[in-house]
């Protein structure tokens, strides 16, 4: 383990025991997700000690052939737990069954053993449908059809419809179609355009906030933690960098940016973001951002380095993440760490691997042994 680490003092889950995992930093909690049955069930264990603080009550999965999905989502400074299934439900003999999302969102700070979700939210999907129910920023986003989403308020469990082909990606007023809702902020959907466009209707336009060397018409954007979204840009003049950039949700502000080389091999999938638990430190893929002094850094493969991503990011700027031994199609992965005070990474050893999260003065660490999956935690030195 990395220095910063105790050892000596920890715990964790194995196989069964385990499931499916979650960290709820916030509530200076880890969630589980497990099978029973034809039923699952959650509990919740305080980060620091795994003692268990609460299990929720069992309830049915709708998906066939697919465990439901658990989610975390930050809202109103309170972490959220989520857990959804898509599926048909009712029918009979003389009624067709209707397809349904079916989602429980639980108070974090719950207490007992049979705890209920504080919400539990019924949603119509489309006979076809195989989307995810997402978390889009500050509220999660249900993909009922192509045309038809639904945001869902994890505090309230309100929902709120939206048709994309009436939603107009600001700056854009004659772009009738093509238009998708990116993100979530705590009321609004961020709209963005194949064209590049984006931003929130009636608040911010992306193109009014765009980097100096970037190329307002190539613009993209994805939802990022803690209020955050993350934005890409092709560099002006066909440049062969693209400015990356993180962005107050709210606002459209940019927050930080960096110019980073252009990947060897583009792809459109929207990057994972972690936030330190202070706020301060953002990492999404191979970038890493301090958003109080506003720098970035980028560690995309170039024809000298190998690519970074980075998984974690600590209170003291301590990114955590690895490389691709080979570049970015073949090869193993080696363990990083990165100082966000002088932007300088460094390799650790092999058998250092670094944490999947860091929050509440714990560690959070995966690992395989024998195809078993194993969840350790270890508190922070000191």
């Amino acid at each position: 383990m990395p220095a910063g680490y105790d050892t000596s003092r920890g715990w964790q889950l194995t196989g069964k025991q385990l499931g499916t995992y979650a960290v709820l930093p916030k509530a200076g909690a880890i969630a589980t997700m497990t099978e029973s049955g034809s039923t699952y069930r959650v509990t919740v264990r305080d980060a620091t000690t795994g003692q268990v603080r609460w299990t929720g009550k069992p309830f049915k999965n709708l998906s066939e052939g697919e465990a439901p999905g658990l989610l975390v989502v930050p809202a109103g400074g309170k972490d959220h737990l989520v857990t959804w299934s898509e599926g048909a439900t009712g029918g009979d003999a003389l009624s067709k069954a209707k397809q349904m999302y079916a989602v429980d969102i639980y108070a974090a700070d719950g207490s007992g053993d049979a705890v209920a979700p504080a919400h539990h939210v019924e949603i119509p999907a489309s006979d076809y449908g195989t989307e995810r129910v997402k978390d889009a920023g500050e509220r999660l986003l249900v993909p009922v059809s192509d045309k038809h989403q639904v945001a869902l308020d994890v505090t309230t469990g309100r929902t709120t419809a939206y048709d994309t082909d009436s939603l107009k990606a600001p700056g854009c007023s004659s772009c009738s179609f093509g238009n998708e809702i990116a993100a979530l902020t705590e009321r609004d959907p961020v709209v963005a355009n194949g064209d590049g466009s984006f931003g929130v209707p009636g608040s911010w336009d992306a193109r009014r906030i765009t980097p100096a060397e970037a190329d307002p018409t190539t613009g993209t954007v994805w939802p990022g933690s803690g209020g955050h979204l993350i934005a890409r840009w092709e560099q002006k003049n066909l440049g062969d960098h693209n400015v990356w950039a993180v962005l107050d949700d709210r606002t459209g502000q940019v927050q930080a940016s960096v110019l980073c080389p252009k990947p060897f091999i583009a792809t459109a999938d929207a990057p994972d973001s972690a936030l330190s638990p202070n706020g301060r430190y953002l990492v999404s893929g191979h970038l890493a951002f301090d958003l109080q002094t506003k720098k970035g850094y980028c560690f995309e493969e170039t024809d000298d380095s190998k690519p970074l991503t980075f998984d974690s990011v600590t209170d003291d700027g301590t990114a955590y993440g690895t490389s691709l031994t080979k570049g970015s199609l073949t090869g193993t992965k080696a363990p990083v760490q990165l100082t966000l005070a002088t932007g300088t990474p460094k390799p650790l050893p092999a058998q250092e691997q670094g944490p999947i999260a860091d929050f509440a003065g714990v560690g959070v660490f995966t690992h395989d042994e024998g195809n078993v999956p194993y969840l350790v935690v270890y508190r922070h030195k000191g």
